[in-house]
């Protein structure tokens, strides 16, 4: 199990929301969870930004094809998330559509980094149920 790191961030301080979120997914799960934040003020397309990320990040080699990518836009405060085919099956376009929902809303009411790991834990829910850690 490959654990999970946040740039800049240092072992000897308290992990941030987001790592402890994406160490959750990692402990009870087989799938990918990946965060990506950017400042870009011009960026006019975040899911293709997201879809070209997911490819660079490699996250269609997933064995189950479990993979999500969590992108936010800081400064538009637009948002993609991408799940790879074997999540998007075994969830459904439903769930995708609430937890944007959802997510869309904590970011209205939260700091983003408290809004990013709620939607992580969220999907490592998930993912824990679908695709267990054995």
């Amino acid at each position: 199990m490959r654990s999970p790191k946040v740039e800049g961030a240092s072992e000897e301080h308290e992990p941030t929301p987001i790592l402890r979120a994406l160490r959750f997914v990692a402990k009870k799960s087989t799938g990918e969870v990946r965060v990506h934040v950017s400042r870009d003020r011009f960026e006019k397309d975040p899911m293709g930004t997201a879809l070209r990320l997911f490819e660079e990040f490699g996250m269609t080699r997933t064995t189950d094809r479990n993979a999500v990518l969590v992108y936010l836009n800081r400064a538009t405060r637009r948002f993609a998330v991408i799940a790879d085919e074997g999540v998007h099956r075994a969830v459904g376009q439903k769930y995708w559509d609430g937890l944007a929902a959802n997510f869309s809303e904590d970011l209205r009411g939260t700091h983003f980094e408290n809004a990013i790991a709620l939607l992580v834990f969220s999907v490592g829910t998930t993912l824990a149920k679908k695709f267990p850690r054995d």
